[in-house]
């Protein structure tokens, strides 16, 4: 990578998701000098708050407000941890994640603020969660749009140069697909911040350790499953190591092959 510094924009479809599925990344960008954004669409109040209310009656909704806040709260603790100083959270409903022109605006509105020389999102198949799947198209249908001239937008138009979608290794998706799905195509070695990235998951712990259950146990199971075997399957630090794993929405393009 050259020594230009570059800003980079990730839209998440919950307030954890910026940090599960890039946090190594970014720390490794912000490290660089770079620049970093984050945006969660949702509170993460109906798939990410477990225990957060009561299991039945009439009223058991009665504290999702209260719950919001804490999401929140979680998310802005994660950003400044990681070292973010300009995160934004939105409140789209959730699961299902639904949207409208308004919302199309919102994001065509940041991207054409932040102009961001590097786009994050979900991957458009990812059926892990539902609403990640629908971010992702949210997201990506906004991207295009902030290009467009005639969108009812005040801000200039702005095409954004490089965008990456978030992968994981999912069979549902690759059934979606109706094939499977190609391998990730940039992999990241995020071995020197696995432990800050435990402590950015840890934070969310607050809302989403289920009843009876071991959070911090389930997260380093997690991270051993996902960026542990990419480091496993990639070779970092002798296949004892972390890494990140993203697919490139344009392909590269260029003279030659992309060797550096």
């Amino acid at each position: 990578m050259s020594d230009r510094k570059i800003r980079i924009l990730v839209i998440g479809a919950h307030p954890a998701d910026p940090f599960e599925r890039a946090g190594g990344t970014l720390a490794s960008h912000l490290a660089r000098g770079d620049e970093v954004v984050i945006a969660a669409l949702t509170r993460g109040v109906v798939t990410h708050a477990f225990k957060a209310f009561p299991s039945t009656g009439p009223d058991k909704l009665k504290d999702a407000e209260r719950v919001k806040e804490e999401k929140k709260r979680e998310y802005e603790q994660a950003a400044r941890l990681l070292g973010v100083t300009d995160w934004r959270i939105y409140d789209l409903p959730e699961s299902p994640l639904l949207y409208g022109m308004d919302d199309y605006t919102l994001l065509v509105d940041l991207i054409r603020e932040v102009r961001p020389d590097v786009l994050m999102c979900a991957h458009p198949v990812e059926v892990g969660r539902y609403d990640h799947m629908e971010s992702g198209t949210l997201v990506l249908k906004a991207a295009d749009f902030a290009n467009a001239d005639g969108f009812p937008s005040e801000l200039a138009p702005y095409k954004v140069p490089e965008i990456f979608l978030f992968y994981y290794q999912n069979f549902p998706s690759e059934q979606l697909m109706g094939t499977s799905r190609h391998a990730a195509d940039v992999i990241v070695d995020t071995t020197p911040h696995i432990e800050l990235k435990r402590e950015l998951m840890t934070i969310f712990g607050s809302t989403q350790t289920k009843p009876e259950e071991d959070y911090a146990g389930r997260m380093r199971l997690f991270l051993e499953r996902t960026d542990g075997a990419v480091g496993y399957k990639y070779g970092f630090s002798g296949g004892r190591g972390y890494g990140e794993q993203f697919t490139r929405w344009n392909p590269a393009r260029g003279p030659h092959l992309p060797v550096t």
